[in-house]
């Protein structure tokens, strides 16, 4: 993409009803771009026939260190002929040490597993926690029915459930992203399979996003704090409400409570549903979200590509979340 007219770029997304201030922060943010590629583009004629963008991240397991990226919002005119994709998919792995998915729409889950060099189907479990009316509306048919009862702002806001006032001093929260939150982020458990998110991507997707407004929360006995989470939601809207855990997740006391800190707070801001995202192998902290009243929303395939590193290792990740791939600021689908 840093060979290509950003104005043709440009074009292209909006084109695909992409807001040009995410266009602007997703792939022209030269902070986090830090000269690394964010995207793949086909062009012919002078103009873009398709894209494949590309969120850069670092793995890691044991002294094995890896520059990869996540793909992302890949689309094709399809006016130009078949083939295009293939390319732009060939050229993203020649550009990291390795190409991976989560999710992706319906068009990636067809392709990407003729490319993928393993796919796992059922990787990620994607959690939610209905907590008034309005999340059974967003399930329905869409049609002139579902829009009619998303209208009823008093009928949309009736609780589901009963949420307990979590004690003030029991769990702090604070606006945006905390410098304790962040530094856990940074110092994941060593040793496992997994993303390792930076102070430079937390800022770029928490504090740059304009697409959202987060909190951070932890535990106000621990000074500092061995676990913590972050959560948001919409910047326009309050009604569906995300989370994602960092530090010592193993322990399920200590991440009970931060969910019910969590869960009492996002219900007095009026939420409507809280959404979470955990890996397939994360099954005790299924369970004690399940006792809280989580349902499962959807599985999510994990897609692994090799790229410029033919030993990378194709296991699954020890956690995921709503960090991974290209999920945190989306919210249409709920």
């Amino acid at each position: 993409m840093s060979e290509v007219d950003p104005a043709a770029v440009k074009r292209y997304l909006l084109a695909r009803q992409m807001r040009s201030e995410i266009i602007d922060w997703k792939y022209f943010d030269a902070c986090f771009n830090r000269g690394q590629e964010r995207g793949v583009v086909c062009v012919r004629k002078d103009q873009v026939a398709g894209f494949l963008g590309l969120i850069p991240f670092r793995l890691e397991k044991g002294d094995l260190r890896a520059d990869c990226a996540w793909s992302c919002d890949w689309s094709v005119d399809p006016q130009q002929g078949a083939g295009m994709g293939l390319l732009l998919v060939k050229r993203a792995r020649e550009l990291y040490d390795g190409i991976f998915n989560l999710g992706g729409n319906e068009n990636t889950r067809q392709v990407f597993p003729r490319f993928a060099d393993r796919t796992v189907p059922d990787a990620g479990i994607s959690l939610v926690l209905p907590l008034r009316l309005g999340s059974i509306f967003a399930r329905l048919p869409r049609g002139i029915f579902r829009k009619l009862l998303n209208q009823c702002e008093s009928v949309k806001k009736i609780p589901l459930r009963w949420v307990g006032r979590q004690s003030e001093s029991a769990v702090t929260i604070e606006p945006g992203l905390s410098a304790q939150a962040a530094a856990l982020f940074e110092a994941a458990p060593r040793g496992d399979w997994r993303p390792r998110y930076d102070s430079e991507f937390l800022n770029w997707q928490f504090r740059r996003c304009p697409a959202i407004s987060c909190w951070s929360c932890w535990l106000s006995s621990q000074s500092p704090p061995r676990a913590a989470a972050l959560l948001w939601r919409s910047e326009p809207s309050n009604g569906f409400w995300r989370f994602v855990l960092c530090g010592d997740t193993a322990d399920l006391r200590q991440i009970g409570m931060l969910a019910d800190g969590i869960v009492s707070f996002v219900h007095s801001q009026s939420c409507v549903a809280l959404f979470t995202i955990i890996s397939c192998q994360e099954s005790d902290l299924t369970s004690l979200l399940q006792k809280r009243g989580f349902l499962g929303h959807g599985k999510l395939p994990f897609y692994v590509m090799r790229g410029r590193r033919p030993d990378l290792p194709l296991g699954e990740f020890a956690a995921l979340n709503f960090l991974d791939a290209d999920l945190a600021y989306r919210f249409e689908q709920e």
